[in-house]
């Protein structure tokens, strides 16, 4: 039979069928330890695209980039606001 390394631990194991196709995981708790990360995995990544349009989001709106960092003409004697957040 063949060797094949699992995709989770990296252990060998070997192929007891030719039938089908390879298996990825040499045991069951391989198999759910992978489905695990998946879900982890994805669940972070949208967390990311949420972040990521909300980033977007506020950008838009700022589209003046020269903007930044320049101090407002005031008359003199007034402070500018001071943004709390």
């Amino acid at each position: 039979m063949t060797t094949l390394y699992c995709a989770c631990c990296g252990r060998p194991f070997v192929r007891t069928s030719t039938r089908g196709p390879a298996p990825l995981y040499c045991s069951q708790d391989c198999r759910i330890q992978m489905a695990v990360r998946r879900r982890a995995w994805s669940d972070r990544a949208d967390n990311r695209t949420t972040t990521r349009k909300t980033v977007e989001r506020h950008e838009l709106g700022h589209s003046d980039p020269a903007s930044y960092g320049r101090l407002p003409v005031l008359a003199a004697g007034q402070r500018p606001p001071i943004p709390w957040r």
